[in-house]
């Protein structure tokens, strides 16, 4: 499910945004929820949780604070730079400010036009995230993604060898490609769970099998084009074996 989250200071305008969300939702029968409703930065930032992707309703001025939503789009902006971000705001003149801070929003929805008006902006932006949405999952399933510190990093998948974990360095991922090695905190879990083509050999290797270049059954070996191995759990062999007869 994909994420809404909704600022406004106004309690009568909040309501109406969120009801129009929900309609949005329903109207475009669009994998979403309206995650987050809040009327203060304060309130916002403590049920903030940033995620890759998610959809920002923003009013720029909170309680006298003419650009507190700037601010909040900002650190939206450095944390999941693939969020779209939507301004419902009365103050047109900052839309080139929001463009010299490279927020690059979605949308900017003037409240000045009108309820109705507003109610199709907000459907049209959900209807809109949605599309795109569809044609990112598309797109990763042939593409793994990775975060280190606010940076996230792309990589294709036929250039995935193998994400591996080390023992004695826990909470950290080793990813080896065709062209890089890299390390960042996360869980193979995860990556499991997130990128169904890739393989678990153990506990501790999750690799690409169009890959390798060999499989001894006896010895549980894997072996890579960039000449690395990993040894496969006895649990795993009968299924690899199955995986790699399929391939050839």
């Amino acid at each position: 499910m994909y994420p809404i989250y909704l600022l406004e200071d106004n309690e009568l305008q909040r309501n109406k945004y969120a009801e129009f969300i929900h309609n949005g939702i329903l109207i475009n029968d669009a994998n979403m929820f309206l995650e987050v409703v809040a009327g203060t930065t304060t309130d916002f930032l403590n049920q903030y949780n940033p995620k890759k992707q998610a959809l920002y309703f923003l009013d720029m001025e909170i309680l006298n604070d003419k650009i507190a939503g700037l601010k909040i789009a900002e650190k939206v902006r450095q944390n999941s730079p693939l969020s779209q971000i939507v301004f419902i705001t009365t103050h047109d003149e900052l839309s080139l400010t929001t463009l010299e801070r490279k927020i690059a929003p979605m949308d900017y929805i003037l409240k000045d036009n009108g309820l109705e008006n507003i109610k199709q902006s907000i459907t049209d932006d959900i209807q809109k995230t949605q599309h795109e949405l569809r044609e990112y999952n598309h797109l990763s399933k042939n593409v793994l993604d990775y975060k280190i510190g606010s940076r996230y990093f792309s990589i294709l998948m036929d250039d995935v060898i193998m994400l591996y974990t080390n023992k004695d360095v826990p909470g950290r991922i080793f990813i080896i490609t065709k062209y890089q090695l890299a390390e960042f905190n996360g869980s193979l879990n995860t990556f499991e769970k997130d990128y169904p083509n890739l393989f678990r050999c153990n506990r501790g290797f999750l690799v690409n099998l169009d890959n390798t270049i060999n499989y001894d059954s006896k010895t549980r070996i894997l072996s890579f084009i960039d000449g690395s191995t990993c040894e496969v759990s006895f649990r795993k062999n009968k299924e690899l074996i199955k995986l790699m007869s399929k391939n050839d």
